[in-house]
């Protein structure tokens, strides 16, 4: 029976990118082949009859993990490429046959990044170890003459590889993400008939409520959110869902702006699909983001659905279900944004917009596209 290797380093409960492995890895082996998972983890979170390769890999900081995870798959796979049909990295390493560009382009994202940034930060872009690997390893990656696909999330990531390093386009795949959509039929028609009920349980009033959904507030523009929200009136409130180590940061700031009363931060949530079900519209002013699942999602539960420019989501965004924000520096039209969203939308129509990026017909895209390049 022939085999394929997937590489994913690491393991976090819960994680979205390690469900999507286990999904790859599991579609993998129901098509017939014999799975390697190559994975620094401790944990079995595979199923049995998927042999684990157990990489070494230095947990001190990000530089070393990087470093040593990345160098020990190469030395790995020197001795034993030939043992595998397809060696799909789904993490970053530099010698596989086939990549799955999960995070995006790094080089993209340092320059988008720096729009934002202050010049010490863009600084320490330059001189940070981390980044410097991380540029190595894509760079060297894309280079490795037995890389048969690079298979991105999004158009725009695709066009950043291309425009960045020069990719050959005939090696270069969009395979969009997926979102579990017929999981969101029952809780969609629940929001429908009992939005208020729901709404009430979590604390919220009867105001416009805004839904953010996303860990990493800076990168992913609460920022930008809360000057707009800053500028209009007070029916018009946002609740945070998701987590990061500035958080204190963000409440100060909103506190500043005496907007204690119209944000509400709820930290990482489980029930995040009760906050889909509450909203009446969803943002997320993302500086980058290769193709966000929470804006999937909120599609998905038929939420009118603001981005930017800079997700590749947005490119699936159709006319009417939402608005793309072109310029993240200009407040105004992130207002205009959401002015537009409270209006009167079909959700159902937006919903069934993004009926076609169901994650297992995307998963079993994806899985093909490996098997027959």
């Amino acid at each position: 029976m022939e085999r394929v290797a997937v590489i994913k380093s690491n393991y976090t409960p819960y994680g979205g990118g390690e469900k999507y492995a286990r999904a790859v890895i599991r579609a993998f082996f129901e098509k017939g082949y014999d799975v390697d998972v190559v994975t620094a983890s401790k944990e079995n979170w595979f199923e049995s009859n998927v042999k684990k390769i157990e990489i070494p890999m230095a947990k001190f900081n990000n530089y070393l993990r990087l470093y040593t995870f990345s160098y020990n798959c190469y030395r790995f796979f020197m001795k034993n490429f030939e043992n595998y049909k397809i060696i799909l990295d789904m993490d970053r390493t530099f010698l596989a046959t086939h990549i799955r560009a999960g995070g995006g382009c790094h080089k993209s994202w340092l320059d988008r990044r720096s729009q934002f940034s202050s010049f010490l930060k863009k600084l320490s872009f330059k001189i940070n170890p981390f980044h410097n690997h991380m540029l190595k390893i894509e760079k060297r990656s894309l280079e490795n003459p037995k890389l048969r696909a690079l298979i991105c999330n999004s158009h725009m990531v695709k066009n950043e590889f291309i425009n960045y390093y020069g990719f050959d386009r005939d090696k270069i795949y969009v395979v969009h993400n997926g979102v579990e959509w017929k999981k969101f039929e029952v809780p969609f028609n629940d929001s429908i008939n009992k939005k208020y009920e729901i709404r009430n349980k979590l604390g919220l009033d009867d105001r416009f409520w805004l839904l953010y959904v996303g860990s990493g507030y800076e990168r992913k523009g609460l920022g930008f959110i809360i000057n707009a929200l800053n500028l209009m009136d007070n029916n018009y409130c946002l609740a945070v869902v998701g987590k990061d180590k500035n958080e204190n940061f963000y409440k100060r700031l909103a506190g500043d702006k005496k907007l204690h009363d119209r944000i509400r931060f709820f930290g990482a949530r489980k029930d995040v699909i009760s906050f889909y079900q509450a909203a009446d519209a969803f943002i997320l002013p993302t500086i980058y983001d290769p193709f966000s699942n929470a804006t999937l999602e909120a599609l998905a539960m038929g939420l009118f659905t603001i981005t930017s420019a800079a997700n590749g989501c947005s490119e699936i965004i159709q006319d009417g279900c939402g608005y793309i924000i072109r310029d993240l520096k200009n407040v105004d039209e992130i207002i205009h944004a959401i002015e537009l969203s409270n209006r009167s939308y079909d959700r159902a129509l937006i919903r069934q917009s993004v009926k076609n990026f169901d994650f297992h017909i995307k998963l079993n895209e994806l899985v093909n596209l490996c098997i027959n390049t």
